[in-house]
């Protein structure tokens, strides 16, 4: 507003509109009016930057993985100066003819249905007993839980090597000494089972946070009033959870519940870290593990890009059903 600019005040007459105040300022301009700026593009040129850091992160990456997956693409083209061959699709045919797409596509669905599956319900139980405790005590626990998440794999994958040692491992000397273990020196590795099992609890244990403080953070929306109501009609503590608490956090449930499936489908770190204890390194391919192996190992880049191509494509399938029914449980519960 300019120095001179006069300020002009309209008290109403009493009635319907009593004590409101209208104001008009310097040009005639209602005050209760909105001042509008910068036309109807300017949605779309505050939106532009970001649209145009997510086409150089992600489009371009994803156009010359698709351009390396139509070729023949090796150590030659990429450092000797040998000219590209294109094939077409030879390399995506090569992938689904391969048994080892099929054996990679079955022990990653195995993996991500049990590692979510554990994930899921600790996390449940851990967010339940969170509601019963202290606040002290919760938020001690809470503070453990958000530098559990905080810590990279790549750093907690030493100190889970150290604990599962063959020779000097906390975990064997620990289960022998409590007589579940028949030796001290045994290598959780040496059979895929047990090696996956090491491997779920890891990724379990990193995933879990996440999932304990979104249901946490749910459960303490459930009315109160509900919880009471079923309380006085007799109902016990797993009807109460089951028939009040599970429906009203049933959104979150599903949003937490498509994130770990995608998180734990793209899995690679704490497999890969971990992989090279055992002698048959091959039982703990994924579709990830095995893109890398097929691009980085053995230098055959238009392969691995079509095998990356190939787990993109059902991530992406996979991801929009679950949003989906993400979106479905989200209008049923309005």
């Amino acid at each position: 507003m300019s120095a001179g600019a006069p300020i002009m005040t309209t008290i109403a007459p009493p009635g319907r509109n009593s004590g409101r105040v209208t104001g008009r300022i310097g040009n005639g301009r209602s005050s209760k009016g909105r001042i509008r700026s910068g036309g109807p593009w300017a949605p779309y040129a505050m939106v532009t930057p970001l649209l145009v850091v997510l086409g150089l992160v992600l489009l371009v990456p994803l156009v010359r993985l698709i351009m390396v997956s139509l070729q023949d693409y090796r150590l030659d083209q990429l450092i000797g100066g040998k000219a590209v061959q294109w094939v077409g699709l030879a390399n995506f045919e090569q992938v689904v003819t391969s048994r080892d797409f099929y054996a990679s596509l079955w022990r990653t669905v195995k993996f991500v249905f049990v590692s979510v599956g554990l994930t899921i319900a600790l996390g449940l139980a851990v967010a339940q007993l969170l509601t019963k405790l202290s606040a002290g005590v919760r938020a001690f626990l809470l503070l453990c839980l958000v530098a559990v998440w905080a810590m990279p794999p790549i750093i907690a994958m030493p100190i889970w090597r150290w604990l599962i040692d063959q020779r000097f491992g906390v975990l064997n000397y620990s289960l022998h000494a409590a007589g579940l273990l028949p030796t001290r020196t045994f290598n959780w590795f040496h059979e895929p089972l047990t090696g996956w099992m090491v491997i779920a609890a890891i990724v379990v244990w990193g995933a879990l946070p996440f999932v304990v403080i979104s249901l946490h953070a749910a459960m303490t929306g459930v009315s109160s009033d509900h919880v009471e109501a079923a309380r006085l009609d007799g109902a016990g503590a797993w009807r109460i959870f089951t028939a009040v608490i599970l429906p009203a956090i049933r959104p979150t449930l599903l949003i937490v519940t498509t994130l770990s499936i995608i998180w734990n489908y793209r899995v690679f770190a704490q497999i890969w870290l971990l992989r090279d204890i055992g002698a048959n390194k091959d039982s703990y391919y994924t579709l990830g593990i095995w893109s890398y192996v097929e691009s980085f190992s053995n230098k055959n880049f238009g392969y691995g890009a079509a095998i990356a191509l190939v787990s993109v494509l059902l991530l992406g399938t996979l991801s929009a059903v679950a949003v989906k029914h993400v979106l479905r449980g989200s209008t049923e519960q309005t």
